[in-house]
């Protein structure tokens, strides 16, 4: 008796539970909606989606290696928008742009495109989304593997576990891309950019044979491909990859391309696997600008040889205190002078030689041979 009126009661209560209309069976099916809609957009765009977040929400993004887009754009909740939105690509590539449209798709709540097979180290893609309403804009560097090699490359970057902050021997921001360190700097007064392969020890090495691609997010975006910098004194040929960027202020994103023996691997600066990265105006900057004295060696440089090409046999030497400008009025006929700013030391083996009157003060000896004659005014 006491087990029939215990499965009586039990029976009662899978009744009560069962009843429509109870509050604690819509709560639950609430939820498991949301969840259903949030796992059938993530599973639809694939694993490995790369997440920009604008100050209204988030775009997510697979872009596949044969051109083929999925989108889909959620708010501050996070639940998906799937009413009101609407979007364009700018797709930049060797055939030139394309605009593409990004179509909704009422069935699964994504945005579609289908772009052109991806091939180059870096292929620059523009969007604008239009949700409800209002724009938001951003720009992709998409390497050749699609979003999900993006994904996957600093997913291994993270694991080597580079130190937080560390800075290169040249003072430059170190970035993991592959199998490599790299260093990147770039000069704030001429928009000179140099990247450094480092080893293990974090010492500059030779670049060999890598061939590398920036992608840039700033006042416009820019794809530049560096090239080998070429010997110079003090320099030896492929110590680093150099190249040019117009930036006014440190870049919101840059994406790095490596292609080395046949193998490529990409890195966007400061992008963690599985984490949204923030594209509105209060994002962090990525901080590559510095001082440098490049320029100065440059000019030094330059000046030298200038000098050098007067004649194979004028041998030029810059003290301290000596003006770069100091050449300038300065008319040598003879084949053999040597000048040492700021005083001039002239050797004369010609019977004729003129210098007219120069712009600095300098005092003149001259030792020839009977019978030779210097002038100065």
């Amino acid at each position: 008796m006491k087990i029939t009126k215990l499965s009586g009661v039990f029976a009662l209560l899978l009744i009560a539970l069962a009843a429509p209309g109870c509050g604690k069976e819509e709560q639950p099916a609430e939820a498991n909606a949301t969840v259903e809609v949030t796992a059938t957009a993530e599973s639809a765009i694939g694993e490995g989606a790369y997440v920009e977040e604008h100050e209204s929400g988030k775009a997510a993004f697979n872009v596949a290696a044969d051109g083929n887009v999925k989108a889909v754009v959620s708010g501050p909740d996070g639940k998906p928008i799937r009413e009101d939105v609407s979007g364009t690509l700018l797709w930049k590539d060797a055939s030139g742009e394309k605009t593409l449209p990004l179509t909704l798709d009422a069935k699964t709540g994504l945005l579609v495109a289908a772009g052109p097979k991806l091939e180059a180290d870096l292929t620059e893609i523009g969007y604008t989304l239009n949700v409800a309403g209002k724009p938001w804009n951003g720009t992709l560097h998409v390497p050749a593997g699609g979003t999900a090699e993006l994904y996957a490359n600093a997913k291994g970057s993270a694991d080597l576990g580079l130190p937080e902050g560390k800075l290169g021997p040249h003072g430059g921001r170190i970035e993991i891309v592959g199998d490599d360190r790299l260093e990147l700097l770039v000069d704030e007064a001429t928009g000179e950019v140099r990247v450094y392969v480092l080893d293990a020890d974090l010492k500059p090495i030779d670049i060999g044979e890598r061939k590398v691609t920036l992608g840039v997010v700033a006042e416009a975006p820019q794809v530049v491909v560096l090239a080998p910098v070429a010997a110079t004194a003090g320099v030896a040929a492929g110590a680093y990859l150099t190249g040019k960027l117009a930036l006014a202020a440190d870049p919101l994103k840059v994406t790095v391309a490596v292609r080395n023996a046949g193998r490529s691997a990409v890195a966007l600066c400061g992008y963690r696997a599985g984490a949204a990265f923030a594209v509105h105006a209060h994002a962090p900057r990525v901080k590559v600008r510095m001082k440098t004295d490049w320029h100065a060696h440059a000019h030094a440089h330059a000046d030298l040889k200038a000098k050098a090409d007067l004649d194979p046999k004028v041998h030029v030497h810059t003290g301290a205190g000596a003006k770069a400008h100091a050449k300038a009025n300065v008319n040598v006929k003879a084949p053999s002078v040597r000048v040492t700013p700021p005083s001039v030391n002239v050797q004369i083996k010609a019977p004729s030689i003129s210098i007219p009157k120069p712009s600095f003060k300098a005092s003149a000896s001259a030792r020839a041979s009977a019978g030779a004659k210097v002038g100065t005014r």
